[in-house]
């Protein structure tokens, strides 16, 4: 259908090989159920499609249900599907082999032979009222995003929508497909692999044994490189590597972490910038980083980290503002942080200071928020060389907490992560790629890189 695409993608044989197993398998009223993992943009669904209409050709009277993490993106499989049993080439093939003319709706369409709704389905949450899926059940790509599959709440309504929703409508000898990436151990894959469910499961990693690429043609092995070098270990592990580990030790060490002295910073940089989380609870510090951005860096200078009440923290922070030059800060407006914000931004006018302030909600789990960026801080953040603060300041008392943060939860605080988390992402909000910045200052000596 595509020797264009496929001809590049050699990888793909042992997927087709797979589904082969599957169209045999049915072929002779064997139940058989396959897991396909495969780093993104590998073509995972284009090939499923395919063979979704491969075996329409040799079983028309039958049906298809094929579940996605969203209705939006079931409506795209289900015309890309169709297209293809419409076209000339598949005609030429399967001469026999006639969409239905009174039901072609991508929500739920036939053939001329089929016995119910030919190919239906939908996105998780969804209703698949009805229908029953004779030949074929497949998911492909359940979670929306790396944060939907790291959300335990998430995971369980995912997991209880499967079984009650999916699973429900399949009937007789019906074959399996769960087709996706290997986010956790807790996900659907990891819970049927744990249950003993598949006959066969395929994972297809990004860089192979030598360390070079699975397949040029989506990625170069430079670029994956660089994406294990930005992102953590556990991410980089779960979505390209279809290795899921559950995240053990600490997030933060400190050999994991760039450091600098103060007298290395030379010349204008290129903008100031802060961040601040506000406390939650009593017991819970306020945390304000501040820095100036160099090149592809952000220099950790100034620290706010107390758990005084705001009477004392405004002004505070209102002066390391002031003094640090800060251009742009960005306060968390959870619990009391809109007010606080706006606060502060009066405390700095009256001081005649200049600073873009503004307050932003957060309504995603703050964990996997932390985890999410906790690569990009590691790369692109410095922080102040022990002999550069005092013992039992804010800086130093900032430094302990980040660096005893554990990525496995139970963290009694998250204050120091969550107020680096504020600023990566305010950075990443604001359009900044210090990835692509070529600009040299502050000598890379100076950081021990």
């Amino acid at each position: 259908m595509d020797p264009k695409f496929f001809g590049k993608r050699g990888f793909l044989i042992i997927v087709a090989q797979a589904f082969m197993r599957i169209f045999l398998a049915y072929s002779s009223g064997v139940i058989r159920r396959l897991a396909v993992s495969m780093p993104p943009r590998a073509g995972k669904s284009y090939i499923s499609s395919l063979f979704v209409a491969w075996m329409f050709g040799h079983f028309p009277e039958e049906s298809v249900m094929r579940n996605t993490c969203a209705s939006d993106l079931y409506n795209k499989f289900s015309y890309d599907t169709r297209n293809i049993v419409k076209s000339k080439r598949y005609q030429e093939i399967f001469t026999e082999i006639k969409l239905s003319q009174d039901k072609k709706n991508v929500k739920g369409w036939n053939l001329s032979t089929s016995r119910q709704v030919g190919y239906f389905g939908g996105g998780v949450g969804g209703t698949v009222i009805g229908f029953g899926a004779s030949m074929l059940a497949m998911t492909d790509d359940l979670y929306k995003s790396l944060e939907d599959a790291l959300s335990d709440n998430n995971n369980e309504k995912v997991w209880s929508w499967k079984q009650g929703t999916h699973d429900s409508r399949i009937e007789g000898n019906c074959c399996s497909i769960d087709i996706g990436t290997r986010w956790s151990e807790q996900d659907v894959l990891g819970k049927l692999e744990e249950q003993d469910k598949y006959d066969e499961i395929i994972r297809i990693p990004a860089l192979d044994e030598n360390d070079e690429t699975f397949c040029a043609d989506v990625h170069t092995t430079e670029y994956y490189h660089e994406v294990r070098d930005d992102i953590d270990d556990s991410i980089w592990e779960a979505e390209y590597m279809q290795n899921p580990i559950e995240a053990k030790g600490l997030l933060f060490p400190k050999s994991k972490l760039m450091r600098f002295k103060a007298e290395h910073l030379k010349g204008e940089p290129d903008g100031v910038i802060g961040a601040c989380d506000v406390a939650d609870k009593g017991d819970d510090d306020l945390c304000a980083p501040i820095g100036p951005v160099y090149g592809d860096r952000v220099f950790i200078t100034n620290v706010t980290f107390t758990k005084d009440p705001v009477e004392v923290t405004e002004p505070l922070l209102a002066q390391a503002i002031i003094e640090t030059k800060c251009d742009r800060m960005r306060v968390e407006s959870n619990n009391g942080g809109r007010i606080f914000g706006k606060n502060i931004r009066a405390l700095v006018v009256k001081e005649k200071g200049k600073c873009e302030i503004q307050t932003r909600p957060t309504t995603q789990n703050k964990d996997t928020r932390i985890l999410m960026k906790s690569g990009w801080i590691k790369k692109h953040c410095c922080f102040l060389e022990e002999s550069e603060y005092e013992k039992g300041s804010d800086y130093d008392r900032f430094m302990k907490a980040l660096t005893r943060y554990k990525k496995e939860g139970g963290n009694k605080h998250d204050d120091a992560p969550d107020g680096m988390t504020i600023l990566a992402e305010f950075i990443a909000s604001l359009g900044i790629n210090l990835k692509k910045k070529k600009r040299q200052v502050a000598k890379r000596t100076a950081l021990g890189a």
